[in-house]
């Protein structure tokens, strides 16, 4: 980190930024309980990624991300909100859509619903409230049919699940350009284009956290032989994911290519989500941080992908506030502490410097040229914007708590999973619950 970007970081002009943040929350709330033209009606407030004319929806794995900035803040609420309003869509639809449209139907988006319900069960906790319980088994129970009959689906119309028990980016319609954005990489050069033809990396990962927080889940309510199953089911899809997706030679995770049953070397951030979701081992992790780390790591924060095309937005040189989240969470999951640290200082000076240019934050930045505007992909760049809100605001809480601590780069003990050959997995189901849904917060109306 160089001096300018020690500067950016100065308290003051952080607090400056937190404060137009903590501003700027309520141009994004929307309220819109009845159908109207496409827009699907939702019980609860939402908060969508801008406040321009695009992106005035809720979308899926975007709710996710700026949940991370409402923690702790006057608009709390909106996680129990949001994970409400996931609910209400998969019980309607049976399946959670890329966003709160009708045409967004044939799709859905990197599924984050469990990581919403752990985030909203901790605020229940935090408030002490005696609807906690119940309200996880009745979330998680939703969460589990969603797995089941969307992401292992094995016909129309959700064929994803596809070899191994390892599953696939999909679309109702099978064309691969709406499968892409079901990834949310829309659009990117992972896959060749050729999305339904490929085993993502970032996706199995994804369902491996999904297993893992059902697992907690059980084991938080005291049915710990239930929590065995589904770990067991992660523990499989692990193995599968090693089998299928680690590169020994290059050491780094890529996505499987079905119809030519081999790996597609296309390195990108994807290959670091096992990290992530805690099942790389740690001499896997060793050789990602050691020879993969320091090729996407650039000024401004993560680069997406090593190559570039024009077009592309999820690409170089463009850097995104999701992946620059994931990747440090999974550094910190293997006690590289002090690459995460770096990097979430490199990100939130780079955010900073260009708010103060621009007066805006941004749905994604340059990192390799930070002054430069990023590769607009097909509808250019557009400001608001939640995600980037939000991440900037949990990183700042992280860089501030890590102050005072001695950071190293020397990892911690992690533990490995020993897996056992495939067998079937019977995984255990959540119990049936009736609970009433939680009050929603009538005080946010726009």
């Amino acid at each position: 980190m160089n001096a300018s970007q020690k500067n950016a970081l100065s308290d003051s002009r952080v607090d400056a930024l937190i404060d137009y943040i903590g501003q700027y929350w309520r141009k994004l709330i929307r309220h819109n309980p009845e159908d109207k033209h496409t827009l699907i009606g939702l019980p609860r407030p939402y908060v969508v990624p801008s406040d321009g004319e695009m992106f005035q929806e809720m979308y899926y794995w975007d709710s996710f991300f700026t949940s991370l900035g409402l923690v702790g803040s006057e608009h709390e609420q909106l996680i129990l909100d949001m994970t409400e309003n996931l609910a209400h869509l998969f019980r309607r639809f049976g399946v959670i859509p890329n966003a709160s449209r009708y045409y967004f139907l044939s799709r859905s988006q990197p599924p984050f619903f469990t990581k919403m319900i752990m985030l909203a069960y901790d605020v229940l906790a935090g408030r002490g409230s005696e609807e906690r319980d119940e309200f996880l088994d009745a979330m998680m129970a939703l969460a589990q049919e969603e797995h089941e009959t969307v992401w292992l689906g094995e016909r129309q119309p959700h064929h994803r699940q596809m070899l191994n028990g390892l599953s696939r980016y999909f679309d109702i319609n099978f064309l691969d350009s709406l499968a892409s954005c079901e990834s949310g990489w829309d659009h990117s050069t992972r896959c060749g284009d050729r999305w339904m033809h490929h085993l993502p990396i970032d996706l199995n990962s994804i369902l491996y956290a999904r297993e893992i927080d059902f697992a907690r889940a059980h084991e938080l309510r005291g049915r710990h032989g239930e929590g065995s199953i589904w770990r067991r089911c992660a523990e499989l899809r692990a193995e599968a994911i090693n089998m299928r997706m680690w590169d020994k030679a290059s050491g780094f995770f890529y996505d499987y290519d079905l119809e030519r049953r081999a790996m597609n070397m296309t390195p990108s951030l994807a290959g670091f989500f096992p990290m992530w979701a805690g099942f790389a081992s740690p001499a896997q992790a060793a050789r990602m941080v050691a020879e993969w780390l320091p090729q996407f790591e650039r000024d401004g924060g993560l680069v997406t992908s090593l190559d570039e095309m024009s077009g592309r937005q999820w690409a170089y040189p463009n850097g995104w506030a999701p992946l620059q989240w994931l990747v440090t969470e999974g550094l910190e999951n293997y006690g590289y502490h002090a690459e995460a640290l770096r990097i979430r200082e490199k990100w939130c000076a780079h955010c900073l410097n260009v708010f103060e240019k621009t007066g805006a934050m941004w749905e994604k930045y340059n990192v390799v040229e930070t002054d430069k505007v990023p590769e607009g992909g097909v509808y250019g760049s557009v400001s608001g914007f939640a995600w980037s809100n939000a991440v900037f605001v949990d990183f700042i809480k992280k860089i501030r708590a890590a102050k005072s601590t001695v950071v190293s780069s020397k990892p911690e003990i992690h533990m490995v999973i020993t897996v056992a050959p495939p067998a079937p997995c019977e995984a255990a189901a959540f119990p049936p619950n009736n609970a009433a849904p939680l009050p929603s917060n009538q005080g946010i109306v726009i």
